[in-house]
């Protein structure tokens, strides 16, 4: 009898358990620590008071397995239930169930097209998680107004550091951040870090042709890229405490494959904030430690060195404005990853386009040769802002290459889009992918390469340019900072290098298998090599340009 009333009793644990949990959050290494230590200290009862049970072990993870299990089972017809507040939204049947959907097929890099093909099933609401609805619709830009990021932007290591890229509960700190890193952002603050941005750009053009001269006349332009992007990135964090060097000495610690990695794994497992809690705190997460470690050492070494550059990096503005040490480090590691994978791979994808349609290399190459009589001489940011083309490539290298998942919390009193109540502290998102390829949005021809779609004449008269619903940068109170800094440099890069060379693929590349295996993982992956030989112009010579390496 008292057999059975053990397994009635976790029956009603179960069950108590999930009362207790309903719309509540547990960090999951702690929910993991409470079942491993539930099940030792009932196999330590059981051994002290056998009684009826004659294995302890397997009885104390009996007993535990059935609590659990009766809690995942109420939890899954809730779920599933009419009473839920998602009901009626539509969504597959995994994804009401668990979370675990969302990150699965995050993990696969196509989540943007997955989702893509669901909003052709379900219409333009879908329910793509227990609590999370994503919305294909220009309305949904609103959410991004003033609704806090959802939880899988919060650092796992839950230490409540304020940090303006991730997850903050004061919005004031939050505020006080950004205003902190916006003097960097300003005209003269970025006026300052020009000289790095051009040093760092011959360095890209001596890298590459040496890496072709070294190989069999073709580069890797994805990991050129990389390795530019990560050199520039530490200058503008560090200054002149920067030790990194990839164009030069390679990546011989694999900074590159952690820094995709932890991307990856932030955007898969941030979905599965629980998940994500227990890997951060095991050996499968020591890679996301890795580059938090390295970005540790440099801001000690930036902070405690009387090695300062002439002109002023992100570190010294964070110092003025009294960020504390550990924040600094935070900040740090942060920003290496937001300056150097998303740039890198816009560089990437624009390369990529502009080599495929050769006809609009020769356009943009017309038309900074008109500008700039000089191919070798300065370039100001002033004037390469003046080309409407040059804007127009970069800005269809983000529509197309750029897969970003930006999910938001709804506030408890809930919101409304397109005449749909949403209910509170629920996750939402825009469709940004699909937006940024819809016809009501692009058109004609939405998934072709025409930068010429920005410029005032369009595509002809039936032309559509929504360019709200590019969501590259994100919207509102959290969109990214660094825009105006991301489009000096993409400018600036973007030109150099098409001023300079002509470009033609490696025989045998595969353009379709290329723009297929473009994966979203928090920043766009490459999947295939990119694969390019550059050939200078005639009149090109490198030899003579100064601070070169």
């Amino acid at each position: 009898m008292s057999f059975t009333l053990d397994y009635v009793a976790a029956v009603f644990a179960g069950a108590a358990s999930w009362a207790f949990l309903h719309r509540r959050t547990v960090r999951g290494d702690l929910a993991f620590t409470f079942y491993l230590t539930s099940t030792v200290i009932l196999y330590l009862s059981l051994r002290c008071f056998p009684g009826h049970w004659q294995n302890p072990l397997c009885s104390a993870a009996a007993l535990v397995s059935v609590h659990f299990l009766v809690l995942a089972a109420i939890t899954i017809i809730y779920r599933l239930s009419p009473w839920h507040p998602l009901a009626s939204y539509p969504g597959p049947i995994w994804a009401r169930i668990s979370s675990l959907w969302l990150t699965y097929i995050s993990s696969t890099g196509k989540r943007h097209l997955i989702l893509d093909r669901l909003h052709e099933e379900y219409g333009p609401f879908v329910r793509i998680g227990p609590n999370a609805v994503e919305i294909n619709s220009s309305s949904a830009i609103s959410i991004y107004n003033s609704f806090e990021k959802a939880e899988s932007y919060r650092y796992p290591a839950h230490d409540n550091l304020t940090s303006v890229f991730l997850k903050n509960d004061s919005r004031e700190k939050h505020k006080e951040r950004r205003r902190v890193w916006g003097g960097m952002l300003t005209p003269t603050g970025m006026a300052e870090l020009t000289p790095a941005l051009e040093r760092r750009t011959w360095h890209l053009m001596r890298c590459i042709e040496r890496r072709q001269s070294a190989g069999d006349g073709y580069v890797d332009l994805g990991e050129a890229f990389y390795h530019f992007a990560y050199d520039l990135g530490g200058d503008i964090i560090f200054g002149a405490c920067n030790k990194i060097e990839l164009m030069r000495d390679g990546d011989v610690k694999g900074l590159v494959n952690t820094g995709k990695f932890t991307t990856g794994m932030m955007d898969t497992f941030g979905h599965s904030p629980w998940l994500l809690d227990i890997l951060w705190r095991i050996p499968a997460g020591e890679n996301m430690h890795q580059l938090v470690r390295m970005a540790d050492e440099m801001t000690h070494n930036r902070v405690n060195s009387d090695k300062l550059s002439a002109s002023k990096d992100l570190l010294s503005y964070l110092m003025e404005g009294g960020v504390p040490m550990c924040e600094l480090e935070r900040d740090a590691a942060v920003a290496m990853l937001a300056a150097s994978e998303n740039t890198a791979m816009t560089f990437a994808i624009a390369l990529y386009y502009l080599t495929a349609e050769p006809k609009y290399y020769k356009v943009l190459q017309a038309q900074l040769d008109q500008l700039f009589s000089d191919a070798l001489g300065p370039l100001s940011a002033s004037a390469l802002a003046t080309i409407p083309f040059l804007d127009g490539v970069l800005n269809e290298a983000l529509r197309l290459g750029t897969t970003f998942f930006l999910p938001r919390i709804t506030p408890p009193e809930g919101t409304e889009v397109d005449g749909k109540y949403i209910p509170g502290n629920t996750v939402v998102a825009l469709a940004a992918y699909t937006q940024q390829t819809s016809p009501e949005n692009f058109f004609p021809e939405p998934m072709n390469f025409r930068p010429e779609r920005w410029l005032p004449q369009g595509l002809g008269p039936d032309t559509k340019t929504n360019r709200s619903a590019l969501a590259s940068f994100s919207y509102g109170q959290h969109a990214c900072l660094g825009k105006t800094l991301a489009f000096q440099q993409m400018r600036y890069v973007v030109a150099r290098l098409v001023l300079a060379f002509d470009t033609e693929f490696k025989p045998g590349f595969d353009p379709q298998a290329f723009r297929e295996g473009i994966l979203g993982m928090g920043t766009p992956h490459l999947e295939v090599p990119l694969l390019v030989r550059f050939v200078r112009r005639p009149g090109i010579h490198l030899e003579h340009v100064s601070d070169v390496a």
